[in-house]
């Protein structure tokens, strides 16, 4: 069996992503003795190159990998459900075999996506657990992937074949666990991943960074989970495992902005890390609440200080605009992040409503979204303030604060100034720049 996956995620802004995901399905699929390549849309100039490299590997079968909807950035809103169906569309001009759907969009969307694009068969879940479906699959048929262990999740041996964008990716990105067990109310990661923690081998996850480091010569990395600590103690293991290697390597990561002690960032930092991203959302006490948030503004002050001490540059990824925020909610945010002072603050407006969420249930019963609405054309949610006043808000309270980056405010994937620093220091993530 031959497998064609196509990454189809083109979006540049804040930087490129590594396709993780349909790596491993590749992986998946070599150890089920399938020839797979991957092709990356995010690298190639135009569609006359997808369509060589369908001709040259003659696939059994195409994976169409979906990351996003849309980039849940309001107002800038870029939706990316047009540009899927224009692939799907040129895809069924090239050839005749079966397309398959999958990746984190499709799973939240599996039966409107499927309509939309007209795909034979859709994978919802880890498609890794699903490799059946690449070969047999069944007309207009969606398989669940199932959430189980991450024994099997790693790189295919010849990644550099499999993958031939691969070497234009500075930064790779590697899972150590998947799950989510906190409640926040906009969250979509415990319906993809679950809601408990599935955590990789330590050892495993260092000996994949030392055979990138030695076979390819890539340094910098991104822990891609969506919490790296959400299991504390797996953290540690892992970063224990990462220091003995005693590689020069580079890695940053997203974080809660609580631990239990302090001199966790310092083993980070001795492992590599060199900047961390915490999910903090919001700096008032009562929202922190209303978003259901598992830490304090006390835990915020406390990791925020220890990953100064150890010598790392950080940022507070913020999300303005929940239940019941204020004109003083948002000024008690900026006075915190002022006590602070990160390296940056990534601030979004409004919440992206998604199936299955606190914020949507909040939504219907509030009247925001009527019964027959879909979520696939994006929806926000606002406090009563409504999106003007908030945004009116927002932006005043900040002021001139140069550190504060808004995604959407306008369409900075489309700046040509955005897209030359992009380009001048590619190596680092753009809000460490963004902060100089």
């Amino acid at each position: 069996m031959r497998v064609l996956l196509i990454a189809s995620n083109t979006e540049s802004f804040p930087e490129p992503v590594f396709p993780i995901g349909a790596v491993y399905v590749a992986g998946a699929l070599q150890r089920q003795s399938a020839r797979v390549m991957i092709t990356d849309l995010g690298t190639l100039r135009s569609v006359r190159q997808l369509k060589k490299d369908i001709e040259a590997f003659r696939p059994d079968c195409i994976g169409v990998s979906l990351r996003n909807i849309d980039n849940a950035a309001y107002p800038a809103v870029r939706y990316y459900v047009p540009s899927y169906v224009r692939l799907i569309k040129s895809i069924r001009s090239f050839c005749s075999v079966p397309v398959i759907l999958g990746g984190p969009a499709f799973s939240l969307f599996p039966e409107e996506i499927a309509a939309c694009l007209g795909a034979d068969a859709g994978v919802k879940g880890e498609s890794e657990k699903a490799v059946q479906a690449f070969r047999e699959p069944g007309m207009g048929k969606i398989v669940a992937g199932g959430l189980s262990g991450l024994e099997d999740t790693a790189f295919p041996k010849n990644i550099h074949e499999v993958f031939p964008a691969f070497r234009r990716y500075r930064t790779i990105g590697v899972q150590t666990a998947r799950g989510c067990t906190g409640g926040c109310i906009y969250c979509t990661y415990p319906r993809l991943e679950g809601n408990w923690i599935r955590s990789r081998d330590p050892e495993i996850v260092a000996s994949e960074i030392q055979r990138l480091f030695r076979d390819f010569g890539k340094r910098d990395f991104f822990i891609v989970d969506s919490l790296f600590n959400a299991d504390e103690n797996h953290m540690v293991r892992v970063l224990e495992s990462i220091a003995a290697l005693n590689l020069p390597i580079r890695f940053s990561c997203y974080l809660r902005p609580k631990v239990s002690d302090p001199g966790i960032f310092a083993l980070m930092k001795s492992s590599g890390c060199v900047a961390v991203d915490f999910g903090t959302d919001t700096g008032s006490p009562s929202m922190l609440a209303s978003l259901r948030k598992p830490f304090s503004r006390e835990d915020i002050r406390a990791a925020s200080l220890a990953c100064r001490e150890a010598g790392m540059d950080f940022c507070h990824s913020l999300i303005l605009g929940g239940p019941l925020e204020t004109p003083e909610t948002l000024k008690e945010t900026v006075r915190l992040m002022d006590e602070l002072s990160p390296s940056a603050i990534v601030a979004m407006t409004g919440i992206r409503i998604y199936p299955g969420t606190g914020i949507e249930r909040m939504a219907r019963d509030e009247g925001i979204l009527a019964q027959g609405d879909t979520l696939l054309d994006p929806r926000f949610y606002f406090p009563s303030m409504g999106p003007h006043a908030l945004l009116k808000c927002a932006y005043e309270a900040v002021g001139s604060r140069r550190s504060w980056f808004f995604p959407g405010k306008r369409d900075w994937g489309a700046a040509l100034g955005f897209r030359t620093v992009r380009f001048l220091y590619r190596r680092r993530p753009l809000w460490r720049v963004l902060g100089e």
